[in-house]
């Protein structure tokens, strides 16, 4: 049942001078819970919570996957300055320049903890969790160990408490591989009936994803009743609701394809509910049922909420709070990144947003819009059903719902939010929207060079050239960093314009490895326009930067020059690192076929060393699998029972345009 918030007896708890804190987080959600329209959506107690305190509109994680948008919630730093951009890689952050906010609450006197009952705990930030960031941090969800004590009760007599409680079961990982009509293995109390969902216009409206959308959905309904739960325990058990401010939120957008891992509008878009007890409340601010559209970013928590808990914000934190009593000016732009992912190619993109326009640069368009692996062994049924429906013209080929069926995507995409909220129509050639698009333009590169933006490096340079301080030291460092540079040689390459061919030849002789390699992924995206540079990429195969020799070697191997490619790749395949092994290995799947030869070279990858504080290093035995499948089998079928989802990128690769 839904109980309206209303006044708890006095505690002495409640006689601090300082707010308890409570943020709790649910994975991978949109804004798709009843209080935002959603007509799917069955979520009552976060329904009647949002009447009660505020609701915001049009806020954005940093990333569109949870780890780097966690950093970003932990530090106030955005991840492409801190080096925690990638999925699960794990980078020195020197805690000399820059502190999970945690710790700082924890010098001014409050209890901190990460998981109690009722929730789980989740740190995830890409960097060492430091010893001083909580008093306690509860077992991981994988442990096998329950939280029985609510944990704010372990805190000294009249000690505020900041909490971060993790609500896991709305994430990616828990539905989408049940086939349509399949039974369920756990149903909430409530079911979505597949046939009464409503599939988003981005998407063919088949019974997969009519099944994948209705279990995000009760999964929802799930989260729900364990976020009511969870302030019964507050309110009733302990009486500390007048005395609480809580935050309720998602840290990425929803795990669907075309919403986790990607920048369209549902990666980073996400619901945030805020609760503030008249004691504590500032003028104006979260007022019973209040809706604002201010723009807000994740490096905007963690000075929020210094600023509720009356602690000092530190000047390394990017972000500004948006409640407290003097809160920051309102944002004019709100900004989010992509780069690597688990067995995906390393697809750097760059997302500007206003209140009118969504803005996407992607830096790597010889590149589709990947549907990765991560996506594909989570949502085999509906991804698969999203291909064939494809083949069978049952999509429309000018705008967003074809996007996974595209090997290529366009430098820039723009979105109308007003008119198209679901972004299927990209603007960005229409000469009616060419002001917004050079502003946005614009923004995007002050943003990227005022953040001194470590994604323009390849994840192996990231990584040799931080040592041996940090990524966050080394992002200023104009010789190891070279952003200005790299920045327009990526513009060069990625215009995709044979015009360019000449100016591409000679960044190839630029001394910075780095930059080079960005003139050579411009010879690639050209395909046979660049066959006048070929005694130039023949050059380029002896460079002494392994992303320049794979990229000039893989472009080679397109204009028909495997001779002198594969043994280039093939020696790869042996490098100390295990990124470029994992990136040679997409690499030689892109080629295809053409790539036989490489074949029985392709387990040597598993040999030698990997950079084990990346969570992704594991990754490389699926690569090895995707790149025989899409060597070996040219021309896998279109129809019958659904293969492994292992080699699924493989089969998009070859059997798609």
């Amino acid at each position: 049942m839904v109980t309206p918030l209303m006044a708890a007896e006095t505690t002495p708890a409640a006689q601090a001078a300082r707010p308890n804190i409570l943020w709790i987080t649910a994975e991978d959600i949109s804004p798709n819970l009843g209080c935002y329209g959603d007509p799917n959506a069955r979520t009552p107690n976060l329904d009647a919570f949002a009447a009660q305190g505020a609701r915001y509109t049009q806020v954005h994680s940093v990333h569109p996957c949870c780890s780097p948008s966690r950093s970003a919630l932990a530090t106030g730093v955005f991840p492409t300055r801190l080096g925690t951009f990638q999925h699960r890689g794990g980078v020195n952050v020197n805690g000399e320049k820059v502190r999970p906010f945690p710790s700082l609450l924890r010098e001014a006197g409050y209890y901190c903890f990460n998981g109690s009952k009722g929730a789980t705990s989740k740190t995830d930030w890409n960097f060492q969790v430091p010893k001083d960031a909580w008093d306690f941090i509860a077992p991981g969800r994988n442990s096998g160990r329950e939280v029985e004590a609510i944990e704010w009760r372990n805190r000294k007599p009249g000690q505020p408490f900041f909490g971060q409680l993790n609500l896991f079961k709305t994430h990616q990982s828990q539905y989408g591989l049940r086939a349509p009509g399949a039974p369920s293995k756990a149903l909430p109390e409530h079911r979505h009936d597949p046939a009464k969902i409503k599939v988003p216009p981005y998407q063919p409206d088949t019974a997969a994803a009519r099944e994948i959308w209705s279990e995000y959905h009760e999964r929802l309904s799930l989260v729900d009743a364990e976020f009511q739960a969870l302030l019964e325990m507050l309110r009733t058990d302990d009486g500390l609701l007048d005395d609480t401010i809580i935050f309720f939120f998602g840290d990425n957008g929803h795990g669907i394809p075309g919403g986790k891992v990607w920048l369209w509008n549902k990666g980073p878009h996400v619901p945030l509910l805020v609760w503030i007890p008249p004691k504590w409340r500032a003028a104006g601010q979260a007022t019973p049922g209040t809706v604002t559209d201010r723009l807000v970013s994740f490096v905007d928590f963690a000075p929020t909420t210094l600023a509720l808990a009356g602690v000092k914000i530190p000047q390394w934190m990017e972000g500004a709070p948006f409640l407290g009593p003097q809160p920051g000016a309102e944002r004019k732009y709100v900004y989010a990144a992509r780069d690597f992912h688990d067995t995906s190619d390393f697809d750097t993109s760059r997302m500007v947003r206003d209140e009118r326009f969504h803005y996407i640069r992607n830096f790597m368009p010889q590149i589709g819009w990947d549907a990765i692996d991560y996506s594909w062994t989570r949502a085999p049924y509906m991804l698969e059903s999203w291909r064939r429906a494809t083949l069978a013209g049952l999509t429309n080929p000018t705008n967003r719902q074809s996007a996974f069926s595209r090997s290529s995507k366009p430098m820039e995409e723009l979105y109308a939010l007003a008119s198209d909220p679901f972004q299927l129509n990209n603007l960005a050639g229409d000469p009616k929207y060419a002001a917004d698009l050079k502003r946005l333009r614009a923004e995007c590169r002050r943003w990227m060079l005022a953040e001194h933006d470590l994604g323009l490096l390849s994840q192996y340079e990231l990584y040799r050239r931080s040592r041996p301080d940090s990524p966050y030291e080394m992002a200023t460092d104009l010789k190891r960093n070279p952003t200005a540079k790299m920045l327009d040689a990526a513009d060069l390459a990625n215009a995709c314009d044979a015009k360019n061919l000449h100016p591409l030849q000679q960044l190839m002789q630029d001394d910075d490895g780095a930059v080079r390699r960005w003139a050579a992924i411009g010879l690639l995206a050209l395909k046979t326009n660049a066959t006048p540079a070929r005694s130039g990429l023949e050059l380029g195969l002896a460079d002494d930067s392994p992303d320049v020799r794979m990229t000039c070697a893989e472009t080679l191997a397109n204009l028909g020059q495997t001779n002198v490619a594969l043994p280039v790749l093939i020696a790869l395949l042996t490098h100390d690192s295990g990124i470029i092994r994992g990136q040679t290995l997409l690499a030689l799947a892109r080629i295809g076929p053409a790539a036989r030869a490489a074949l029985p070279h392709l387990e040597e990858a598993l040999k030698g060393g990997f950079e084990r504080n990346l969570g992704s290093w594991g990754n490389v035995p699926d690569m090895v699998k995707v790149a025989r499948a899409a060597i070996a089998d040219p021309d896998p079928p279109r129809d019958g029972p659904l293969p492994a989802v292992v080699p699924m990128k493989a089969r998009r690769l070859r059997s798609l345009p």
